[in-house]
């Protein structure tokens, strides 16, 4: 009990002396925030912008100002905010990463379900990007790749998501060229059993 009293006492002592910048700097942080909101306000009001259009930005500001009073308020009361900015910064990092990451694999998805809705092509058709060398006869088509089928009987597949970048030609295979196909197609699946 009788070192807790002496400590508490030290900390009484720098809350009391940390006070004043703890105001200026909630003082100063409400200056912002109406500066913000006025000017704003006049931007909208001289352009043609309208109040609505101005009010992302002024959540946006509100969110950075009220963050940067939080750590202000906190250094001026001692708190140690090294390890905070440091765990801050790995878990954005790591959130930035995953979503990279997962992002490709989203995009080939939704891609394949407007392939399958909106039909561009179809299995058989043959199809080729214009001005690149990637061309053959669809014989497959997944949630992520569209298999190709070349002249030199290789096979390449295809992120789904480029069919919305490149400039892409199709011939549908004319009824002789379908037989074949439909042939070729059983010969592999007589071959898989």
């Amino acid at each position: 009990m009788d070192n807790i009293l002496p400590q508490l006492q030290l900390a009484l002592a720098r809350v009391i002396t940390s006070l004043p910048a703890a105001i200026a700097i909630i003082i100063g942080a409400f200056i912002l925030h109406f500066v913000l909101n006025r000017g704003l306000k006049l931007l909208a009001d001289r352009t043609r912008l309208e109040h609505r259009d101005v009010a992302p930005f002024l959540k946006i500001g509100d969110w950075i100002i009220t963050g940067a009073t939080l750590v202000l308020l906190l250094g001026v009361f001692g708190f140690n905010l090294g390890g905070l900015w440091t765990m801050l910064t790995t878990v954005l990092a790591m959130v930035a990463i995953g979503f990279i990451a997962v992002w490709s694999v989203l995009s080939n998805w939704l891609c394949t379900l407007v392939i399958l809705i909106t039909r561009p092509f179809d299995i058989g058709d043959e199809v080729e990007f214009v001005g690149e060398e990637v061309r053959g006869r669809v014989v497959n088509l997944n949630f992520i790749f569209t298999t190709l089928q070349t002249e030199d009987s290789g096979v390449m597949q295809i992120p789904n998501n480029l069919f919305f970048q490149r400039v892409m030609k199709r011939r549908a295979p004319t009824l002789r060229s379908a037989h074949s196909l439909a042939e070729q197609l059983n010969k592999t699946d007589h071959a898989r059993i």
